[in-house]
């Protein structure tokens, strides 16, 4: 019989409540940085440089 290892969450509301907030303020946390980040315009700027340094290679065959 496999052995399954288990807690129970005894927590009261306070706690529960505190969780929550913790979560959400995380979550707001993580999508602020997200943003701050521009991880979509590096990734227009990595395309464009692509496309600026292939049409300068072919001009100079």
């Amino acid at each position: 019989m496999p052995i399954i290892f288990s807690t129970g969450l005894v927590m009261s509301p306070v706690a529960w409540v505190l969780t929550v907030i913790s979560v959400i303020g995380f979550l707001v946390m993580f999508g602020i940085a997200s943003l701050k980040g521009d991880y979509q315009g590096l990734s227009k700027s990595i395309l464009e440089n692509d496309r600026l340094k292939r049409t300068q290679s072919q001009l100079k065959k």
